[in-house]
């Protein structure tokens, strides 16, 4: 990727291909540099992105090559990331499935109702912990 180092305005500006880096990608690698630069994305001809990275403070041409390359980095990162969901996309919902699954009550006989099929009534406490207030801590009132 050919960059454009501007050491007057603090900035360095490259291309990325969209067809190599997806958009989300791109996104992903450009939220985690936020917070060391600013950081613009804008839409270039023949599926590339156009990313400008601008320091926070006066920084060095080497320090904005830097800011490129590491840019670069998180590119790749952000890629194998979405890889990889995309390849456990499957196994993560039979995991998520079975622990919501699991998480529900066990009846203990067959045929019983469960709680969530009885009827509930907000006014029923059977741990005792709608307690008025009154009664908890007193009326402190002065009259």
């Amino acid at each position: 990727m050919k960059s454009k180092i501007q050491v007057a305005k603090n900035l360095v500006s490259f291309q990325v291909d969209e067809r190599i880096f997806p958009r989300p990608v791109v996104i992903g690698a450009a939220y985690m540099f936020i917070d060391r630069c600013y950081v613009q994305l804008a839409r270039a001809p023949k599926k590339f992105v156009e990313v400008s990275l601008k320091g926070k403070k006066k920084v060095s041409k080497q320090r904005l090559d830097l800011l490129k390359g590491e840019f670069e980095n998180e590119l790749l990162h952000q890629l194998i990331r979405v890889q990889v969901a995309e390849k456990t996309d499957s196994l993560r919902e039979v995991i998520v499935g079975r622990a919501l699954l699991s998480a529900e009550p066990v009846m203990e006989e067959a045929g019983a109702e469960s709680e969530s099929d009885q009827e509930l009534d907000y006014l029923d406490d059977p741990l005792g912990i709608a307690v008025p207030w009154e009664e908890k801590y007193g009326d402190d009132k002065e009259d």
